[in-house]
Order: C-alpha cells, then sequence, then structure tokens
C-alpha cells in the first residue's frame, strides 16, 4: 500500500514538473500581440532619442549615470534599478515587452562577448531584462511601435537608408520607402512619415495597400500630431515654431524664435522648446490654449522627454539631467540617475 502511494506521488511530481517546464518552454518562444491601438512611446520621445517612456506607472530611461544603460523607474521618480547593461535608444514599451536601439557600438569597453559582435541592432526584451530576442541586426533610429508592427529607420551595406515594418514578433520584414524616411505615426491605418529629418512635405502609406499619397506640402522638421493641431518646426521660416489644423489650415506662428528640438506634455497643454542661435539661448514652454510662453531655464539643452507628469531635460554634454512638472509650475529639480540621492530643488528662473 505504501509502495502504491509513493509511485502515485512520484508521478504526480513528475507530471508537475513536466507541465512546468512545458509552460515555462512555451511562453518563453511565444510573442504576446498587442491591440491595434497600443502605442510605445510618444512622437516627440522618439525624436528626442527615446531616452524615457512610461507605460503601467514604470518610467524606463537610458540612465547617463551608467553608461546609457536601460533602467526603470516608479513614475515618481523611485525606486531605480537597472533592467539591461545594453545602451538603449529609442525606447518602447507596450503591455508586454521593451523594444529599443541598441548603441554598444558607443560604449568604449564591454565586458559582454556577444555584445562586443553585436553593437546595433533593435531588440525585444521582457520587463525583468530577460529573453532577448533579435528583431534586426542593423543600425537604426527613429524606432515607433505602434500595434504589432515595429517602424524604423534602418541602415544596411545592402540597401542603404529606408524606411522599415517590422512585426514584433520578428516577421514579416518589409521595405516602406528606400529613403531615409522618418515615422511620425500610426494613424486611422495610415502611417505618416517625412521624407527626412531636414524637412520635407509630409507623406502617408495605407499599409493594407501600401500606397503612398502626400498629405502636407512644406519643410516640416520633427511634425507631432497632438489633439486638433499638427506642431512642427518650419526650415522655410528660420526654423520657427509652428502649428497647422490637422485638415492642413490656418498655420499659426508659436515662437518667433528658432528651436532646435521640443515636444508636447501627453495632455497637450504645454510645448517645451530649446531656443538656440540667440543672444539669449534658452528652454521656454508656451500654453497652447492662450498661447503664453515663460522661460523654464537660460542656457542650452537638448533632448526633452516627457512621460505623465515628468519633463525631463539634459545639459549638451549629457552630465545633468534636470526635471519638472510636465503640467504644474516652473520649478526645476536636478534628476538623479543613481540609486541613492533624492531631488534637489534648484530654485525658478
Amino acid at each position: 500500500m505504501l509502495s502504491s502511494i509513493k509511485r502515485v506521488l512520484l508521478t504526480l511530481i513528475i507530471l508537475t514538473v513536466a507541465a512546468v517546464l512545458f509552460i515555462y518552454f512555451y511562453s518563453k518562444g511565444r510573442t504576446y500581440y498587442n491591440d491595434d491601438s497600443e502605442v510605445g512611446n510618444t512622437t516627440g520621445n522618439i525624436y528626442n532619442g527615446g531616452l524615457f517612456c512610461e507605460q503601467g506607472g514604470t518610467i524606463y530611461f537610458s540612465n547617463d549615470a551608467e553608461g546609457g544603460k536601460l533602467y526603470r523607474m516608479k513614475s515618481d521618480c523611485t525606486g531605480i534599478k537597472k533592467v539591461s547593461d545594453d545602451k538603449a535608444v529609442y525606447i518602447n514599451v507596450d503591455e508586454n515587452y521593451i523594444y529599443y536601439a541598441r548603441g554598444n557600438n558607443t560604449i568604449e569597453y564591454s565586458t559582454d562577448f556577444y555584445s562586443f559582435f553585436s553593437n546595433t541592432g533593435i531588440y525585444r526584451t521582457t520587463y525583468n531584462g530577460k529573453n532577448l530576442k533579435v528583431m534586426s541586426v542593423d543600425p537604426a533610429a527613429f524606432l515607433m511601435t505602434s500595434g504589432n508592427n515595429l517602424f524604423m529607420q534602418r541602415y544596411n551595406v545592402k540597401d542603404g537608408f529606408n524606411l522599415t515594418m517590422i512585426m514584433i514578433d520578428g516577421t514579416k520584414e518589409r521595405i516602406l520607402s528606400d529613403t531615409s524616411a522618418v515615422p511620425i505615426e500610426y494613424l486611422n491605418k495610415y502611417l505618416y512619415y517625412t521624407g527626412d529629418s531636414k524637412g520635407t512635405d509630409i507623406k502617408g502609406m495605407e499599409l493594407s495597400s501600401f500606397t503612398e499619397h502626400t498629405y502636407y506640402n512644406g519643410s516640416f522638421v520633427y511634425p507631432i500630431f497632438s489633439g486638433d493641431y499638427l506642431y512642427y518646426i518650419n526650415t522655410e521660416d528660420h526654423d520657427y515654431l509652428y502649428r497647422i489644423n490637422k485638415d492642413g489650415t490656418n498655420p499659426t506662428l508659436l515662437v518667433k524664435k528658432p528651436i532646435s528640438t521640443y515636444n508636447i506634455t501627453n495632455k497637450g497643454k504645454y510645448v517645451y522648446y530649446q531656443i538656440n542661435g540667440t543672444a539669449n539661448d534658452r528652454l521656454e514652454r508656451i500654453d497652447t490654449d492662450n498661447l503664453k510662453s515663460e522661460k523654464v531655464m537660460d542656457g542650452n539643452y537638448k533632448e526633452i522627454s516627457v512621460t505623465e507628469t515628468n519633463v525631463f531635460f539634459k545639459t549638451l554634454d549629457s552630465t545633468t539631467t534636470y526635471r519638472i512638472d510636465a503640467d504644474g509650475a516652473v520649478n526645476v529639480d536636478t534628476f538623479y540617475t543613481s540609486i541613492v540621492p533624492t531631488p534637489t530643488p534648484i530654485g525658478t528662473p
């Protein structure tokens, strides 16, 4: 009787272990797909290097204090933890995965043998930095996740620069344009993009037929759809900041100063922008309702990134990152990317 019980228990243990192993390996190799409405990061963040991205109350970011390695933290900028030793840019996050462009080619020394010979490309990993999947080994920029597709500006020796689409499981790779096109956004079954990053017309492609049309004529740099408008830097008018209605009417000058970069808060309340090439270079923001502007900080800054409640921006040498409440008062803090210190107020301008 006792031996029979032992055999039954042994059989149950074996079946349980087998079931656990089956579930593990099945889940490890399986791709979890998104709703069509899923967006991996905001267009404005991608233009600014895709260095910050928020998903489900967690911010994923490229940590300058650690050579750009992939980190995560809570939305209040606490609980900082490393996700990967990869230098990550153009970060996108959906409900299951993190996608990023690997920039290990800019790291002077790497102890990782695989990364040494695979320094660039697009990669997918789970939230804990495991189950790494190679999506593309070619250098790529302006990575954008929409639904179950990745769009990117990519380069390889055979094809040169091109606009490429790949499904999030790594299949159905397709070149959409054999130019250095920059993806803007996927809206209503159309992928919108500019011909390059220097200012061109805005084109759209319907992805079921792969037919291309020109939707906005002009010289658009870093166009962003927000609310009822399309915002952009106008290279035909001294790099001033403009917006037009989505139907292409009523172009409105917002900032009559040359702009090097900008971004829009998630609620669309403020546009943050860097004024360069003047006697008083500075970071400002403008209220999109009343079009009143105010100074944030004097000086030259870059890589303006937004999350749900934060705006981050950096000094030109990337030695200091600052943080401000996205839609609150102009109170700027130094953002510490190490694990121990807490932000220290530096006052208002």
